[in-house]
């Protein structure tokens, strides 16, 4: 019987128990001797079993003590959970950003957390939407070629494509028609709407200016080992601002347009759509009563608008943006606050109107004898939400998309894109 190293059984001894077992499944001596002889072709007593067991607990893993009614022994840990492996696998596999291939590879590596049982149902429990995917295979290696660069505060170079309509990617040229260089600043990598962008200055331009590109339509990227960094000072103020989630969303634009606060009226059956899109950044109250609302303190009316601002800002936003006083520099942020201001008081008066208005009719219905059936027909309920997006046609489209369950109140700007779309879409078709 050929010799092995008692180091490569110890590693081959822990794969099988990874491979074969689970909290589900336990793997006998007899059955551990099968596979260590099927794949070293050694044979393991059971004297040595025990010992490589002791060895596993001492380095951390949890092997389970010989279970007398599945007859063996299992590892139950395997680093990740298969419910968790079950979510990184998804997450790769609706990540627009990544190829492929690289889909491919990565999954195989997380099925090698699980146990073959475990895999056996792993495409088929869940159905992944078919997404476009990236087809630049150099995005993992830009990332790390990145990261280096703002860890040694080195310049980097790369050339810079554009998709055409073949889906093939397409490098920018210069005046010259020569592929055209970029030689930038690192500042950060921002992942944002499911892409990953790389933030930078560009000091070769005219001016220099804050840019932003799309890692995954970035080629030949390297580091600029011997240039370092002209202008630190100025490239850590702005990691520094980076931190800032307002100055993110002014630099790093996914989507064209500037940020607005937006009021729409809907139905109650929208609450599950604007939820999955706003999350806790949202103020929602019914429309005939803004006292029931989603606010998690008390509704102070002489304050609302401040609440809202802290609901749909958050808590570090507002510190820095409203409680510093800053939203007062400027003239035409405070107009637009003032207006907001107003748009809100209305709602609050048409519920005290409409509270009196129900007492009234509820003394009339006291002096009536017979109210007849009973079967009022109630009106469906109404809410109010008040949120922070980016003002664009994207954004008019995603409302439009609900027809009647949703409308506008304010701004009067966003109206206007969601009546130019209409005005678009009529000269289209028809």
């Amino acid at each position: 019987m050929k010799r092995v190293s008692n180091n490569i059984k110890f590693y081959v001894f822990i794969d099988i128990l990874r491979t074969y077992s689970d909290n589900n499944v336990s793997l006998s001596i007899k059955e551990i001797q099968h596979h260590m002889e099927k794949r070293l072709g050694v044979m393991v007593d059971r004297r040595t079993i025990y010992s490589y067991i002791k060895d596993m607990r001492a380095l951390g893993m949890n092997v389970s003590d010989y279970d007398k009614n599945k007859e063996g022994y299992y590892l139950s840990s395997n680093h990740f959970e298969a419910d968790e492996v079950r979510i990184l696998a998804d997450a790769v596999l609706t990540s627009s950003f990544i190829t492929r291939s690289k889909t491919e590879e990565l999954l195989e590596k997380l099925k090698s957390f699980n146990s073959i049982y475990q895999n056996k149902d792993f495409s088929r429990a869940v159905f992944v939407e078919d997404i476009p995917k990236s087809i630049n295979e150099e995005v993992f290696e830009n990332l790390m070629k990145i990261y280096q660069a703002i860890r040694l505060d080195r310049k980097v170079i790369f050339n810079y494509c554009d998709y055409d309509y073949y889906n093939n990617l397409v490098g920018r040229v210069d005046d010259e028609g020569k592929p055209k260089i970029y030689k930038v600043d690192p500042i950060y990598i921002v992942l944002r709407d499911g892409s990953y962008y790389f933030a930078c200055m560009d000091n070769d331009s005219e001016e220099t200016s804050f840019k932003n590109f799309r890692i995954d339509r970035m080629i030949n990227v390297s580091v600029v080992n011997d240039e370092e960094i002209a202008d630190l000072e100025q490239v850590n103020r702005y990691r520094l601002a980076f931190n800032n989630a307002e100055y993110l969303n002014k630099n790093v634009k996914t989507t064209p347009g500037r940020d607005i606060m937006v009021v729409v009226e809907f139905k109650q059956e929208m609450l599950n759509y604007i939820l999955d899109k706003f999350g806790d950044y949202i103020y929602i109250m019914e429309k005939d009563n803004y006292k029931n609302n989603n606010l998690s303190e008390e509704t102070r009316e002489e304050s609302l608008h401040f609440q809202i601002l802290h609901k749909i800002l958050g808590k570090r936003d507002y510190d820095e943006y409203i409680l510093s006083g800053r939203y007062i520099e400027s003239s035409e942020t405070r107009e637009k606050f003032e207006d907001f201001k107003k748009v809100l008081d209305k709602f609050i008066e048409n519920t005290k109107n409409l509270d009196s208005l129900k007492a009234h009719n509820s003394h009339i219905d006291n002096l009536c004898i017979d109210s007849g059936s009973g079967e009022n027909s109630q009106q469906e309920k109404k809410y109010i939400g008040i949120f922070i997006a980016k003002e664009s046609p994207k954004l008019a489209r995603w409302i439009m998309q609900f027809g009647t369950d949703m409308r506008v109140i304010w701004p009067q700007t966003l109206k206007n894109i969601m009546i130019d779309e209409i005005v678009k879409l009529k000269q289209f078709y028809l």
